[in-house]
């Protein structure tokens, strides 16, 4: 069967009887891989024109931009004044257990096959029609066992989540002691230290150009796509640049392709950075040697020995608004690497660099080794549903024991 056989898409919309003043409004930003997180509290007559779906418990919601970013979530209990961008396809389960297939719709492969349609979209950015998901064919076992197998996946779901909680501390308290040592002035040993022009003595005010290189990439012909597609070598594009590490990229491409484009293979460890539009700013640090779309600029230490990636990463965050400030371009904002090399760089001096990289870089490989497992639970998560759904594990006689956020399916089951 197909998807729109047991759900309704974007059921629900304000009109002009919706009986409320203010709302809960879940925009993009709001909600990434099932975590809501800053929902806006807005007047009705301020909220954006994009703010039009209803969202009721257990609606799924997959954002229709750029999927790849997998801002998705399932709604648990929300407020009856929950609204959500018309960024968003809004989901409503009919005939189907919504733990089901909203773990179903999030896997890596479903992601994928979503993202492919969008980046083969002729716009200005990558984005499918809703009816995409609507016509997408299903086998769908019993009511029950769907219910079952939800259940069985939630305790990977809680893993997950669990991860994500822990590399949320860890990024919280590496910011923060940044902002301690290089924006509050508190770093060890700041009270001997001489405040030379609104700079602590032995600091150096230089230009990016100064400490390092920059370069960009390139996008192989898509017109050769088997000869330079799906490779072994990553292949980094803006949209992928999260502030954090880059554990796998959604597209690989091949040494060949690699060679006939302006693509550049940049170590491991390198900071990336995306000069292009919504995403101006937004930094990844490489873990693998990869390459880079165009839209990437990379930083490169002209001297090694005196330099450090945490702080060049929370630098470069910390002046974001900036590079908004700064960014041109007429269909869409840009910087370009002329403009990127001329930004002022303040360098504090060797030995605090040191001594800060020392401590940050324990903290960094936390958050990678969390990022490894979390990514790792994805696919056993992803690989777990496929024989599930195939009957080759079956649930059926299982006694399950139903979290929390299923209790209604428990009480279904009885």
């Amino acid at each position: 069967m197909k998807i729109k056989d047991v759900v309704k898409i974007n059921e629900l919309n304000i009109n002009s009887k919706y009986p409320y003043s203010e709302i809960e409004y879940i925009d993009t930003a709001s909600l990434t891989e099932g975590r809501f997180e800053k929902l806006q509290h807005i007047q009705l007559k301020d909220a954006p024109s994009r703010a039009k779906r209803i969202v009721r418990h257990n609606d799924i919601l997959i954002s229709t931009v750029r999927p790849n970013l997998k801002h998705f979530g399932i709604a648990k209990n929300p407020s009856s004044k929950t609204v959500a961008s018309t960024g968003f396809a809004v989901i409503t389960c009919k005939k189907v257990c919504p733990d089901y297939l909203y773990r179903l719709m999030t896997t890596n492969w479903y992601t994928d096959f979503l993202s492919g349609i969008a980046e083969s979209q002729q716009s200005n950015y990558p984005a499918f029609n809703p009816s995409l998901i609507e016509n997408t064919t299903i086998d769908l076992p019993d009511l029950p066992i769907q219910r079952k197998i939800a259940a069985v996946l939630s305790a990977y779901d809680d893993l997950i989540e669990n991860n994500n909680r822990r590399i949320a501390i860890l990024e919280k308290m590496a910011e923060e002691l940044y902002r301690e040592w290089f924006v509050r002035l508190r770093f060890p040993g700041h009270e001997k230290v001489k405040i030379v022009k609104g700079v602590p003595e032995g600091w150096e005010v230089n230009k990016v150009e100064d400490c390092f290189k920059t370069s960009s990439g390139g996008t192989p012909s898509r017109q050769k796509e088997s000869e330079y597609y799906n490779g072994n070598i990553e292949w980094i594009k803006t949209g992928e640049l999260k502030d954090t590490f880059i554990i796998n990229t959604d597209e690989k491409i091949t040494e060949l392709g690699l060679k006939n484009s302006s693509a550049k293979l940049f170590p491991p460890f390198t900071l990336i950075m995306a000069m292009y539009g919504v995403n101006i700013g937004q930094l990844g640090i490489t873990l693998k040697s990869s390459a880079t779309n165009q839209a990437c600029c990379a930083f490169l230490p002209i001297d090694t020995s005196n330099y450090s990636l945490c702080y060049l990463f929370f630098y470069l965050k910390s002046i974001r608004e900036y590079l908004f400030n700064i960014s041109m371009g007429a269909a869409q904002q840009n910087l370009s690497q002329d403009i990127i090399k001329r930004l002022t760089y303040l360098k504090p001096s060797p030995d605090l660099l040191n001594a800060f990289e020392e401590i940050q870089w324990s903290t960094f490989e936390c958050i990678v080794n969390l990022k490894k497992q979390t990514n790792n639970l994805f696919n056993t998560r992803d690989r777990l549903l496929a024989r599930l759904m195939s009957g080759k594990i079956d649930v059926e006689n299982l006694d399950i024991q139903f979290p929390d956020s299923m209790k209604e399916v428990a009480a279904a089951n009885a």
